[in-house]
């Protein structure tokens, strides 16, 4: 089975079912073609490809909770086409301030410059898209060919995670050169579960919207 691969949380579980099944190859990139394309949701959506599969929700929320100046990730990410959307959705109005480091995000909140945050499930949870957009989830999969041995095989490295957690995330951390805590706190805080999704038709118009 050809996998490409985001290099992020979306490519975690298949890294660890790549270690037991040497038929699954991994290309990390977000371009190509393959049997599955793991990317999150909104990628997915930019690119123009059907989600097939939800794998990962509860991965980003809004912490503490919607303010009125809101630390995002990057401009142009998921994180920043989702709060838009859920800005304008609701009404609401907040200057959104960026930086290219969630740490410095974590910072500029400690230091009250801003008074909420977009982050991921590893360094914090407030309230989820699915809870206040109503997403479907983070992350998710195109899926051309082998679809039972992609639900299979991702399904066993969720199960290969949750056994042994330490282990999987030095394989990943090896793989992707990323922090091994991390990886533990990204999986251990969001939910993991390969879910078919029968009509991405709503979100994915949503997520026009916002892209440019």
């Amino acid at each position: 089975m050809q996998v490409i691969a985001a290099p992020g949380p979306v490519s975690y579980p298949i890294i660890a079912a790549s270690t037991k099944n040497k038929d699954i190859k991994i290309v990390f990139s977000k371009e190509g073609k393959a049997d599955v394309i793991l990317d999150s949701t909104v990628s997915l959506v930019k690119r123009g490809l059907r989600i097939n599969y939800v794998t990962i929700k509860e991965l980003l929320s809004v912490y503490p909770n919607v303010g009125k100046k809101i630390g995002v990730w990057r401009k142009g990410s998921a994180a920043d086409v989702l709060i838009r959307a859920l800005l304008t959705t609701k009404g609401v109005n907040a200057e959104l301030m960026y930086a290219d480091d969630m740490r410095k995000i974590l910072e500029m909140f400690k230091n009250k410059e801003i008074d909420s945050a977009v982050v991921a499930s590893a360094f914090g949870k407030g309230i989820t898209f699915e809870e206040s957009l109503g997403i479907p989830g983070n992350c998710g999969a195109h899926v051309i060919s082998n679809e039972d041995e992609f639900v299979s095989a991702y399904t066993e490295g969720i199960d290969m995670f949750k056994s042994d957690p330490e282990g999987f995330a030095n394989a990943v951390s090896s793989t992707l050169k990323v922090d091994k805590e991390f990886v533990i706190n990204t999986m251990k805080n969001s939910v993991l579960k390969v879910e078919k999704l029968n009509d991405d038709k709503d979100f994915a118009e949503l997520v026009k919207k916002f892209i440019n």
